[in-house]
């Protein structure tokens, strides 16, 4: 199988690969080959039998035929990411075309396989997904899969690096301010922070700043004491209090009145405070974890946020990204959201056609994931039942797309965008490139020129 192979081995617990063929011999061949490489292998082989393995147990990677009797690739593939979102999938057919690999991209796979291959091509495609799960092993974020309480879903190379710095920063006790847009899941992010800290079994307290008057968000933060304004007819512990232990997540911090900037800062530098109208002052062990979709540092030159409270607030800064910068996520959202939502309501939608998830990539979402939970709200309660069709999505999705709004992407587009990232992970071998993707070589090198891509010297 080449060179190599002692740098492709599985060490700890061995990774553990599905394979669905149903030609019996190069069913047999994989396995032989990846189990010599030290993968645990499990097999299938029809659709049918695929889909009750992936029921029935736990797999770190799928490799799977897309033509096969009693239920195909495609089918493998939505069933796998239903179940385990980091998981890859890689497809291979003899039927492959590069329209087809990128309808398996879109979908979600993580490679794409077209026969005959390499069998260096398929280790080489393989130990990078198994690279992938022991990076996740590592970082301890994989055992969050199954977990209901753990709130964030990804798969982006963004996301994956902010999760893993809030991982090192979760076992701290610094403060942490959490900026993005509205809709990008600075709460989630903070939620992440506290269930991966040792205070995990104890309170998480959410406020959001904006959604209180300024003339109560004091009393509701710190308490008061009976009598301490008219109204006051008994004492209130306050926010603080309830998150003892635990973690306190102030959202929409930005809003915050001077007076109130004034006594949190006091509280951060000495983590103790007073309820209103009470002399007593009273420690409590917090974690403050904080977010604005504002620009905090121009909130302090604009002079409406105190300087010393932003740094006090900001030992760790960290920043969510627009979805439309992270687009490999919307993928396993969508089949998160469409999850959630057949449980809640006792529907049964299997997945999106394709067509209706190059919308959904291809728009732009200016409200972020929050506005991704909506649209597959209505389009899982629409459906009911089967695929989530184009029909089935909100007019300024489909609008967006038909009228060439910013961020759609052609097929042509999508194939470039395939196949240079192919080129890249094959090092610029474009004979691989051209084995892998089933097409000559001579029209791989035209693509090439034709994007103004480096491609060498045309074959002779």
């Amino acid at each position: 199988m080449g060179d190599g192979r002692e740098e492709r081995a599985v060490t700890g617990d061995p990774v553990r690969v599905l394979v669905a063929e149903d030609d019996g011999e190069m069913l047999d061949l994989i396995r032989r080959v990846l189990a010599d490489e030290g993968y645990a292998v499990i097999t299938a082989s029809d659709g049918q039998e695929a889909l009750a393995r992936l029921d029935d147990g736990e797999f770190d990677i799928v490799l799977t035929d897309v033509r096969m009797p009693g239920a195909d690739g495609v089918a493998v593939l939505r069933r796998a990411m239903t179940r385990k979102l980091h998981q890859p999938v890689i497809l291979m057919t003899a039927f492959g075309s590069i329209s087809s690999a990128v309808e398996a991209m879109r979908e979600g796979a993580f490679h794409y396989l077209a026969k005959p291959f390499d069998l260096d091509d398929l280790l080489g495609i393989v130990s990078s997904a198994a690279t992938q799960i022991r990076q996740l092993r590592e970082s301890n974020l994989n055992e969050f899969e199954s977990d209901p309480f753990f709130p964030v879903v990804f798969r982006s190379r963004a996301m994956r690096e902010l999760l893993l710095l809030a991982r090192e920063v979760a076992a701290s006790t610094a403060t942490v301010l959490v900026q993005g847009s509205s809709g990008t899941g600075k709460e989630l992010l903070a939620r992440a922070i506290h269930r991966m800290s040792r205070r995990r079994d104890r309170p998480f307290v959410a406020v959001d700043c904006s959604a209180i008057p300024e003339t109560l968000l004091e009393s509701e933060l710190f308490g008061h004491a009976r009598g301490a304004f008219t109204g006051a007819v008994g004492e209130r512990r306050g926010i603080i209090a309830e998150a003892d232990g635990g973690t306190l997540f102030l959202d929409e911090v930005g809003n915050l009145s001077p007076a109130v900037q004034a006594k949190l800062l006091r509280f951060l530098q000495e983590r103790r405070y007073r309820r209103v109208g009470d002399t007593v002052e009273r420690a409590v062990d917090v974690r403050v974890v904080s977010a604005s979709n504002r620009d905090i540092r121009e909130e302090v030159r604009r002079g409406a946020f105190r300087e010393d409270l932003f740094y006090r607030l900001s030992v760790i800064p960290l920043h969510v990204p627009d979805l439309k910068e992270r687009r490999e996520d919307v993928p396993p959202l969508v089949y998160h959201f469409i999850r959630t939502f057949n449980a809640a309501n006792a529907y049964q939608v299997e997945g999106i056609r394709a067509d209706a998830l190059d919308l959904l990539l291809d728009h732009d979402w200016p409200g972020n994931v929050r506005q991704l939970e909506n649209v597959c709200e209505r389009a899982v309660i629409l459906r009911k039942a089967g695929l989530i069709q184009p029909r089935d999505l909100p007019d300024d999705v489909v609008a967006s797309r038909r009228d060439g709004a910013a961020g759609a992407r052609s097929l042509e587009e999508l194939e470039k965008a395939y196949i240079l990232r192919l080129l890249g992970e094959c090092d610029g071998n474009q004979s691989r490139v051209a084995r892998i993707l089933g097409i000559n070589r001579r029209t791989l090198y035209r693509k090439l020129r034709a994007w103004g891509a480096a491609a060498g010297e045309p074959p002779a």
